[in-house]
């Protein structure tokens, strides 16, 4: 049994449920995603070196931004660099939101189904994004894929609700398939 059935209805609700997200991701949830995803990072990093983490620093005390920074050995030497994370995090707006609003529209079971193969295909590739990051400087191979993705975050999470849309006929016509 399903909560919402119009299309309207539906729409409304996913409207509602992103400025929620996104007012949390404001006031908190970006900092906290942002933290699982450093140190899953760096679990990930421990695995193929010791000389490589990243850390996620606020860039000014009057601001809520931050940045994550990245310690490496560049040619025999230690070094760090700046990048914004911003950029790479807010597409998980769309996710979560799309995430919450399934749990409305689907029977328990695909809304969690739907959940764990989202969230864990966008954070894997959040966490190879980041590892490619520390090859930055030093490899044009990881330079360049690293370029790529970049602005792709966006697209990656829309494909990802078209495909819930187009398994689970979320806003078909004929209704939510089984």
């Amino acid at each position: 049994m399903t909560i919402l059935s119009s299309s309207r209805n539906k729409i409304i609700a996913l409207l509602l449920i992103t400025v929620v997200v996104f007012v949390g991701w404001q006031y908190g949830l970006e900092t906290a995603y942002t933290k699982i995803l450093v140190k899953a990072t760096n679990i990930s990093l421990g695995i193929f070196t010791d000389d490589t983490h990243i850390e996620l620093e606020k860039i000014s005390e009057q601001s809520n931004l931050y940045q994550f920074r990245v310690f490496t050995t560049i040619e025999g030497r230690k070094g760090n660099y700046p990048q914004e994370a911003s950029g790479i995090l807010q597409a998980f707006v769309i996710i979560l939101s799309w995430q919450i609003f399934l749990f409305l529209v689907l029977k328990k079971k695909d809304a969690f189904k739907s959940l764990g193969i989202n969230i864990g295909i966008y954070f894997l590739i959040q966490i190879i994004f980041l590892m490619m990051l520390t090859g930055y400087y030093t490899s044009t191979i990881q330079q360049f894929l690293f370029d790529i993705m970049l602005d792709s975050f966006y697209i990656i999470a829309l494909i990802l609700v078209i495909k819930d849309n187009i398994v689970y006929g979320v806003f078909s016509k004929e209704g939510i398939r089984k």
